[in-house]
């Protein structure tokens, strides 16, 4: 009888081969023998997502696979109520196998892994899901619970960190960041003092010490008075500890709160300098530069502002907006690089594509902003966004027709049509109408809008030169 490890080889030459079906039968009956095998299972899940994209097909599923999974989603829900979860498992990677990139079906995967006791293969399966959707805090919150239970602390408190990011008022987040962070410092305490013997008076007047003091540290930061202190215990931490990268990253998160950008910008590449792999410490270095230059231009339309408003002479008013010009354009060039290495780094977030995408256009790079909106429709979150953009690039580029059909495209996935985005998406399928010569159907988009709101941008206007050039033809 063949082995698991048996089987998996195999399916492992079927893929090198490009046999990329038998591969995936090969790795299913793998996974039967030894389900709790998470390697295995993340490669099934990369070799169907080719076998999917090599067909033209959507990883990600959509009305076709849903349609197609009908019944299996109904006898896996059956399952479930059964408590068979050994089936169930089976029974949902055979519903992945033409939608791997589903995230809700994933994120029910790594339940069903966690009923078979099988917690390595649950954060593997997580841990793939914030690769295809980065901002779903649910995932977050199941990794840091797991992590937790396996035993690692920081992983788990990286779990929750980023939680955070994406909803910073989550209550359980902070608290599991500072029970977390406090537990790991009780269990150094509790270790040093293991290996010294050290259980003298002095060291349990330390230990009381201490433990004022991770009372002070577990508090919710509320004030700058607050971060402050917090830098202060941030930095006792560090000197016991000075090569822990994630301590480096929250002092530099701490500084950045306060606005204290070298500071900060200081702190995120120590991280990088102790950890050069922190994914985390890139980001955050990147994000903050961002904001730096963010800054920048926001000091100077402010200073323009002013002189506008009398403040100064009009060279110096000329000379502020020459200064903004060459920030905007800094500041765009940046974070077109900074997008494009998250891209790289990340190249199944198509959120990231869809920004990325943006920053392009914004940059006057009309063919290559192209290129991420073609992929970023294929998540149905940003599919009337980046169609939309298409639109907008091919009209930039004198190509009215496509620019049409994505306008139209556009508004077929617009749920409520008198929506802002409706009427922004219907405008633009206006004026490309319109400088395709196309005036007659310009006049019909126009109208539309007017009929629910007179005041969006200058559809009054155009709409009345329409009908004036309809009248002199």
């Amino acid at each position: 009888m063949n082995t698991a490890k048996d089987i998996f080889q195999r399916a492992e030459q079927a893929a090198r081969k490009g046999n990329l079906e038998y591969s995936i039968e090969l790795y299913l009956q793998g996974l039967t023998v030894n389900p709790k095998a998470a390697d295995e299972r993340q490669m099934l899940h990369r070799i169907e997502a080719q076998l999917v994209e090599s067909n033209g097909a959507n990883p990600a599923g959509g009305v076709g696979a849903k349609l197609k999974s009908a019944g299996k989603l109904a006898n896996l829900k059956k399952l479930k109520l059964q408590k068979k979860w050994d089936e169930a498992v089976l029974e949902i990677e055979n519903i992945l196998k033409i939608q791997p990139h589903n995230t809700q079906l994933l994120f029910d995967l790594a339940e069903l892994l966690e009923n078979i006791e099988a917690p390595q293969s649950a954060i593997a399966i997580l841990s793939d899901l914030t690769d295809i959707d980065k901002t779903h805090v649910e995932s977050y919150r199941r990794l840091g619970s797991l992590w937790a239970g396996e035993g690692e602390p920081k992983r788990a408190i990286e779990a929750w960190e980023k939680l955070k990011m994406y909803r910073p008022e989550d209550k359980e987040a902070g608290k599991a960041i500072r029970d977390l962070s406090a537990a790991t410092m009780v269990n150094a305490v509790e270790e040093k003092k293991s290996k010294t013997g050290d259980d003298s008076f002095r060291s349990m007047l330390k230990s009381e010490e201490a433990s004022a003091d991770l009372e002070q540290k577990a508090k919710v930061l509320r004030t700058d008075e607050d971060r402050v202190e917090a830098i202060r215990f941030k930095k006792e931490d560090l000197r016991a500890d000075p090569t822990n990268s994630r301590l480096w990253r929250e002092l530099g998160a701490l500084y950045q709160d306060l606005g204290k950008w070298k500071h900060a910008k200081a702190a995120y590449k120590k991280a990088l300098e102790v950890n050069p792999q922190d994914l985390f410490a890139i980001d955050r270095l990147g994000t903050l530069e961002e904001s730096i230059l963010d800054e920048g231009v926001a000091g100077l339309k402010k200073q323009i502002s002013k002189l506008e408003e009398g403040a100064g002479s009009e060279d110096e008013l000329a000379a502020a907006k020459a200064k903004l010009e060459e920030a905007e354009a800094n500041a765009i060039e940046f974070k077109t690089g900074e997008h494009e290495r998250k891209v790289l780094a990340h190249p199944t977030d198509y959120e990231l594509k869809l920004i990325y995408g943006e920053l392009l256009m914004q940059g006057e790079s009309y063919d290559q902003a192209i290129e991420p909106f073609q992929k970023a429709v294929k998540d149905p979150k940003f599919k009337v966004r980046a169609q939309n953009n298409m639109g907008k690039c091919f009209q930039k580029k004198n190509v009215h027709a496509i620019a049409i059909t994505q306008y139209q495209e556009a508004l077929k996935g617009v749920a409520d049509p008198d929506s802002d985005i409706a009427k922004e998406i219907r405008y633009n399928l206006a004026t490309a109408a319109e400088d395709n010569g196309e005036y007659a159907d310009a006049l019909e988009q126009y109208q539309i809008i007017m009929a629910t709101d007179i005041g969006f941008r200058d559809v009054s206007t155009r709409v009345d030169g329409l009908m004036q050039k309809k009248q002199t033809e």
